[in-house]
């Protein structure tokens, strides 16, 4: 995780492997609900995912972006048995 000079409010964050598009589509609905990122969004790049407008004045975030990427990664590819009751609700349903 890094803040890179593309701006002070933006997080990037770079996976061991390229996401798939579950993965992406969760994500941006989990970051969307999350009150800590207000306002912000994610765009991804190959194997790197940008956290854009993460106001980082309210305090460390990268404890949170971290859950929310091992949320996202849960619903996208952990068998239904093996999911946590927190992130029970699928994103990428509640957004189509």
């Amino acid at each position: 995780m890094a803040d890179l000079y593309v701006g002070d409010a933006t997080t990037a964050v770079q996976l061991d492997a390229v996401p798939c598009e579950t993965w992406i589509q969760n994500l941006r609905v989990l970051v969307s609900r999350s009150t800590e990122l207000d306002g912000a969004r994610v765009e991804v790049e190959g194997s790197w995912v940008h956290f854009i407008g993460v106001r980082k004045d309210v305090g460390p975030v990268a404890a949170h972006l971290l859950e929310l990427i091992a949320a996202a990664g849960e619903m996208a590819y952990a068998p239904a048995a093996v999911r946590s009751p927190t992130f029970s609700a699928t994103p990428a349903r509640a957004a189509q």
